[in-house]
């Protein structure tokens, strides 16, 4: 009975293949899966030597739970590349990063002006020298006599004055152009501009005279500025180099 209904299952497959190709309708891929598997099943069921059975929720279960377990280490193989980006960019962004250390030592290296001797700083021999003031003018010195230095159209000059005093008990030969003194300023965080190199005979950069006994003598530091009055200016940090030593000073 079964090899009959076999028989006559393949026989209508022949018909269907031989006399109607030009009548049979198009099937997309799912369509023909699912015959295939329903033609396999129906041989194997009729076979003899098949023992056909339905199988059980337990059976299902297990196999779904087999099925899992071979695709998780393929997933944890594909995930694993991911995460040693991942960390590999976190140590990264960890070695450019600054510390809290070196953001405390950057900020340690800006001095306020109280009572400091650029002097010191600097490696001047037997002379003090301390910030006393600042002023914006258009030419300085404004007394026309002498060298002056003339600001350029819509700029201004910041002149900052400090007071230098040599030995109490005796004269100074000072000549603070063999220093090779260089300075820049910043005015309100804005970005640093080069103090001039003047023929000024009181420029602090180039200042060659002597400096008489317990007197102080009045030397300054000329840059040239956008326009700008001296209420505007909020801050003001001077940075200064020796050929030997530096510093950067907060000077208001």
């Amino acid at each position: 009975m079964k090899k009959g209904k076999v028989l006559g299952l393949f026989a209508m497959s022949a018909m269907l293949l031989t006399g109607c190709i030009d009548a049979m309708p198009e099937l997309t891929a799912e369509q023909s899966d699912i015959i295939t598997e329903y033609a396999a099943g129906v041989l194997l069921k009729y076979s003899s030597n098949y023992n056909y059975k339905i199988a059980d929720e337990e059976e299902v279960l297990a196999a779904m739970a087999a099925r899992q377990e071979a695709a998780e280490p393929e997933t944890a193989a594909e995930t694993e590349p991911e995460t040693d980006i991942v960390q590999a960019e976190g140590e990264a962004n960890q070695n450019t990063s600054p510390t809290e250390a070196e953001t405390e030592t950057e900020a340690e290296q800006v001095q306020f002006v109280t009572d400091l001797d650029f002097a010191a700083e600097l490696g001047i021999d037997d002379l003090i020298i301390r910030y006393q003031s600042f002023e914006i003018c258009s030419a300085y010195p404004g007394d026309n006599t002498g060298f002056s230095v003339d600001a350029a159209q819509g700029k201004k000059l910041l002149v900052m004055h400090f007071d230098m005093e040599g030995l109490p008990e005796e004269d100074v030969d000072c000549n603070l152009f063999d220093y090779e003194i260089k300075m820049r300023v910043n005015i309100n965080d804005t970005g640093s501009t080069s103090v001039l190199s003047t023929l000024i005979p009181n420029d602090l950069g180039t200042y060659m005279d002597i400096v008489p006994a317990g007197e102080i003598v009045d030397v300054v530091a000329v840059a040239e500025i956008d326009d700008m009055t001296a209420e505007e200016i909020q801050t003001l940090t001077l940075h200064a180099a020796s050929n030997s030593q530096s510093c950067t000073v907060k000077l208001k």
